[in-house]
Protein backbone atom coordinates (compact mmCIF):
# COMPACT_ATOMS: atom_id res chain seq x y z
CA UNK A 1 0.00 0.00 0.00
CA UNK A 2 2.82 2.67 0.62
CA UNK A 3 6.14 2.90 -1.19
CA UNK A 4 9.25 4.46 0.59
CA UNK A 5 12.48 4.96 -0.96
CA UNK A 6 15.63 6.32 0.60
CA UNK A 7 17.91 9.49 -0.47
CA UNK A 8 20.53 11.33 0.65
CA UNK A 9 20.19 14.22 2.97
CA UNK A 10 21.91 16.36 -0.47
CA UNK A 11 19.77 14.96 -3.10
CA UNK A 12 17.67 17.04 -5.36
CA UNK A 13 14.33 15.47 -6.74
CA UNK A 14 13.92 17.88 -10.02
CA UNK A 15 12.28 17.33 -13.31
CA UNK A 16 14.96 15.32 -15.96
CA UNK A 17 16.91 17.51 -18.70
CA UNK A 18 14.73 17.65 -21.69
CA UNK A 19 15.85 14.86 -24.56
CA UNK A 20 17.94 16.46 -27.40
CA UNK A 21 15.44 14.30 -29.76
CA UNK A 22 11.73 15.31 -27.95
CA UNK A 23 9.40 13.42 -30.63
CA UNK A 24 9.63 10.00 -29.84
CA UNK A 25 10.94 7.06 -31.29
CA UNK A 26 7.80 4.68 -31.49
CA UNK A 27 8.38 0.93 -31.42
CA UNK A 28 5.61 -1.78 -31.56
CA UNK A 29 6.02 -5.41 -31.29
CA UNK A 30 6.14 -8.56 -29.07
CA UNK A 31 7.68 -9.54 -26.10
CA UNK A 32 11.19 -8.42 -27.68
CA UNK A 33 10.17 -5.35 -27.75
CA UNK A 34 8.58 -5.11 -24.61
CA UNK A 35 11.96 -6.49 -23.26
CA UNK A 36 10.71 -9.45 -22.04
CA UNK A 37 14.24 -11.21 -20.21
CA UNK A 38 16.52 -8.37 -20.39
CA UNK A 39 18.11 -7.85 -16.60
CA UNK A 40 16.49 -4.53 -16.16
CA UNK A 41 14.62 -2.02 -18.29
CA UNK A 42 17.93 0.26 -19.25
CA UNK A 43 19.33 -2.61 -21.08
CA UNK A 44 16.26 -3.01 -24.09
CA UNK A 45 17.97 -2.12 -27.33
CA UNK A 46 15.14 0.87 -27.07
CA UNK A 47 17.04 2.20 -23.69
CA UNK A 48 20.24 1.46 -25.17
CA UNK A 49 19.39 3.80 -28.24
CA UNK A 50 17.75 6.39 -26.55
CA UNK A 51 21.24 6.99 -24.00
CA UNK A 52 23.12 6.89 -27.39
CA UNK A 53 20.95 9.42 -29.16
CA UNK A 54 19.39 11.19 -26.34
CA UNK A 55 16.34 10.51 -27.92
CA UNK A 56 12.86 9.86 -26.37
CA UNK A 57 11.12 7.46 -27.14
CA UNK A 58 7.50 4.95 -26.77
CA UNK A 59 7.50 1.16 -26.76
CA UNK A 60 4.28 -0.43 -27.54
CA UNK A 61 5.59 -3.84 -27.00
CA UNK A 62 3.11 -6.14 -25.61
CA UNK A 63 4.45 -9.83 -24.50
CA UNK A 64 1.67 -12.12 -26.99
CA UNK A 65 -0.74 -9.25 -27.75
CA UNK A 66 1.34 -7.57 -30.59
CA UNK A 67 -1.07 -8.83 -33.69
CA UNK A 68 -1.39 -5.53 -36.22
CA UNK A 69 -4.87 -4.93 -34.90
CA UNK A 70 -6.19 -2.59 -36.40
CA UNK A 71 -7.39 -0.81 -33.35
CA UNK A 72 -3.57 -0.39 -32.61
CA UNK A 73 -2.33 0.95 -36.08
CA UNK A 74 -5.32 2.91 -35.76
CA UNK A 75 -3.64 4.46 -32.50
CA UNK A 76 -0.26 4.37 -33.90
CA UNK A 77 -0.55 6.48 -36.78
CA UNK A 78 -2.21 9.27 -35.12
CA UNK A 79 1.03 9.47 -32.48
CA UNK A 80 3.36 12.42 -32.62
CA UNK A 81 6.61 10.53 -33.23
CA UNK A 82 9.34 11.30 -35.51
CA UNK A 83 10.40 7.52 -36.39
CA UNK A 84 8.30 3.83 -36.28
CA UNK A 85 10.06 0.97 -35.73
CA UNK A 86 7.78 -2.33 -36.08
CA UNK A 87 8.43 -5.92 -35.41
CA UNK A 88 5.28 -7.97 -34.36
CA UNK A 89 6.55 -11.16 -35.89
CA UNK A 90 6.59 -13.37 -33.15
CA UNK A 91 3.43 -12.32 -32.37
CA UNK A 92 1.39 -13.38 -35.29
CA UNK A 93 0.27 -16.94 -34.70
CA UNK A 94 0.70 -18.02 -37.80
CA UNK A 95 2.49 -16.94 -41.56
CA UNK A 96 -1.26 -16.41 -42.72
CA UNK A 97 -1.62 -14.03 -40.34
CA UNK A 98 1.85 -12.66 -40.84
CA UNK A 99 1.20 -12.21 -44.21
CA UNK A 100 -2.68 -11.06 -43.63
CA UNK A 101 -1.84 -7.79 -41.31
CA UNK A 102 1.81 -7.04 -42.10
CA UNK A 103 1.22 -4.90 -45.03
CA UNK A 104 -2.37 -3.89 -44.06
CA UNK A 105 -0.44 -2.17 -40.90
CA UNK A 106 2.45 -0.47 -42.90
CA UNK A 107 0.15 0.76 -45.93
CA UNK A 108 -2.43 2.57 -43.01
CA UNK A 109 0.94 4.59 -40.98
CA UNK A 110 2.03 5.40 -44.51
CA UNK A 111 -1.48 6.80 -45.49
CA UNK A 112 -1.32 8.65 -42.79
CA UNK A 113 1.89 9.82 -42.41
CA UNK A 114 3.84 9.86 -45.52
CA UNK A 115 7.08 11.43 -44.81
CA UNK A 116 7.51 9.49 -41.42
CA UNK A 117 10.58 6.56 -41.28
CA UNK A 118 9.49 2.89 -41.02
CA UNK A 119 11.77 0.94 -40.05
CA UNK A 120 10.75 -2.98 -40.31
CA UNK A 121 12.58 -5.57 -38.53
CA UNK A 122 12.17 -9.38 -38.11
CA UNK A 123 12.37 -11.52 -35.93
CA UNK A 124 16.18 -11.28 -34.25
CA UNK A 125 17.61 -14.70 -34.92
CA UNK A 126 20.86 -15.89 -36.39
CA UNK A 127 19.82 -18.57 -37.46
CA UNK A 128 16.44 -19.04 -39.50
CA UNK A 129 14.54 -22.70 -39.68
CA UNK A 130 11.92 -23.01 -42.20
CA UNK A 131 9.02 -20.95 -40.88
CA UNK A 132 10.91 -17.96 -39.70
CA UNK A 133 12.45 -18.14 -43.72
CA UNK A 134 8.69 -17.90 -44.57
CA UNK A 135 8.01 -15.00 -41.67
CA UNK A 136 10.72 -13.38 -43.24
CA UNK A 137 9.92 -13.35 -46.73
CA UNK A 138 6.69 -11.76 -45.94
CA UNK A 139 7.95 -8.81 -44.22
CA UNK A 140 10.73 -8.19 -46.71
CA UNK A 141 8.03 -8.14 -49.28
CA UNK A 142 6.06 -5.55 -47.80
CA UNK A 143 9.34 -3.43 -47.61
CA UNK A 144 10.05 -4.74 -51.46
CA UNK A 145 6.39 -3.31 -52.69
CA UNK A 146 6.63 -0.02 -50.88
CA UNK A 147 9.92 0.59 -52.49
CA UNK A 148 8.26 -0.33 -55.75
CA UNK A 149 5.64 1.95 -55.04
CA UNK A 150 8.20 4.61 -54.68
CA UNK A 151 8.51 4.81 -51.36
CA UNK A 152 11.89 6.30 -49.87
CA UNK A 153 11.46 6.64 -46.23
CA UNK A 154 10.94 3.08 -45.79
CA UNK A 155 13.98 0.84 -44.36
CA UNK A 156 13.86 -3.19 -43.45
CA UNK A 157 16.75 -4.61 -41.25
CA UNK A 158 16.70 -8.88 -41.20
CA UNK A 159 16.41 -10.81 -38.07
CA UNK A 160 19.91 -12.21 -38.19
CA UNK A 161 21.80 -8.89 -39.12
CA UNK A 162 20.10 -7.84 -35.55
CA UNK A 163 21.95 -10.62 -34.03
CA UNK A 164 25.32 -10.22 -36.16
CA UNK A 165 27.36 -9.12 -32.58
CA UNK A 166 25.98 -12.47 -30.75
CA UNK A 167 25.11 -14.61 -33.46
CA UNK A 168 23.77 -18.21 -31.70
CA UNK A 169 24.41 -16.43 -28.24
CA UNK A 170 22.45 -13.65 -28.11
CA UNK A 171 18.95 -15.46 -26.64
CA UNK A 172 17.89 -17.15 -23.51
CA UNK A 173 15.64 -19.55 -25.24
CA UNK A 174 15.71 -19.29 -29.08
CA UNK A 175 13.65 -16.52 -28.89
CA UNK A 176 13.89 -13.53 -26.26
CA UNK A 177 17.25 -11.60 -26.51
CA UNK A 178 19.29 -11.62 -23.25
CA UNK A 179 21.31 -8.61 -22.29
CA UNK A 180 23.78 -9.15 -25.07
CA UNK A 181 21.25 -9.70 -27.55
CA UNK A 182 19.83 -6.76 -26.54
CA UNK A 183 23.01 -4.80 -26.95
CA UNK A 184 23.65 -6.33 -30.46
CA UNK A 185 20.43 -5.44 -31.72
CA UNK A 186 20.93 -1.94 -30.22
CA UNK A 187 24.18 -1.75 -31.80
CA UNK A 188 23.09 -2.53 -35.27
CA UNK A 189 19.71 -0.42 -35.00
CA UNK A 190 21.53 2.46 -33.46
CA UNK A 191 24.13 2.74 -36.26
CA UNK A 192 21.38 2.72 -38.96
CA UNK A 193 19.27 5.14 -37.45
CA UNK A 194 22.73 7.70 -37.15
CA UNK A 195 21.66 7.75 -40.98
CA UNK A 196 18.14 8.38 -40.28
CA UNK A 197 18.64 10.89 -37.36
Amino acid sequence: KDLYIGLSKDAKIEAAEPYKYETPIVYYGSSITQGGCSARPGITYQSIITRRFDYDHINLGFSGSARAEEAMYNYIKDLDMSIFVYDYDHNARSIEELRDTHEVMFKAIREARPELPIIMMSRPLWILNDSDQARFNIIETTYKNALANGDKNVYFIPGPELMKYVETDGTVDGCHPNDAGFWSMAKVLGDFLENII
